[in-house]
């Protein structure tokens, strides 16, 4: 298990009310994007997947230092798409800090900005991810790009 609660850090923003009407209309149709749901027990897994491989891929790239934790704010918007499988385009308020209060407050080398006031830290993402329930391997994982504060594409690259 990845140690991130299945409620943290998802917490629905504005602009949900409505994705449903509208994804009805629209699911099924292979390579439209549209809103996704976030309280969907997928994209929350995927959203966990993103976050999982990034602690991952930033340890492996040697840029996180010993004493880092990963700051995670709130997921601000999920786009899904039909590919071969379902891709989901990830906006996340995300960040690294060494502040030594939030790496106190961590699980597994995540904290949550809700209890970590270190704010500067974190900035905007998109990360893609596409899940492939029925394949051994059951995420791939794409582009991650820096949309404000502080960047860390190089940290996913």
């Amino acid at each position: 298990s990845s140690g991130i609660n299945a409620e943290w850090p998802l917490r629905p923003g504005v602009g949900l009310v409505g994705a449903q009407e509208k994804r009805d209309v629209i699911i099924g149709l292979p390579g439209g994007i549209y809103d996704g749901d976030l309280t969907s027990p997928e994209a929350q897994e995927a959203v966990k997947q993103v976050l999982v491989e990034f602690k991952n891929r930033a340890s492996a790239s040697g840029q996180l230092a010993s004493g880092d934790v990963i700051l995670v704010g709130d997921v601000v918007e999920v786009k899904e798409q039909v590919v071969a499988g379902q891709k989901y385009i990830i906006t996340i308020n995300l960040g690294v800090t060494s502040n030594a209060e939030c790496s106190a407050a961590a699980e597994d080398g995540f904290v949550s900005s809700t209890v970590c006031s270190n704010t500067e830290d974190l900035g905007q993402h998109i990360i893609e991810v596409v899940s492939q329930p029925w394949m051994e391997t059951k995420y791939i994982f794409g582009e991650f790009q820096d949309v404000s504060g502080p960047a860390l594409a190089s940290y996913w690259n």
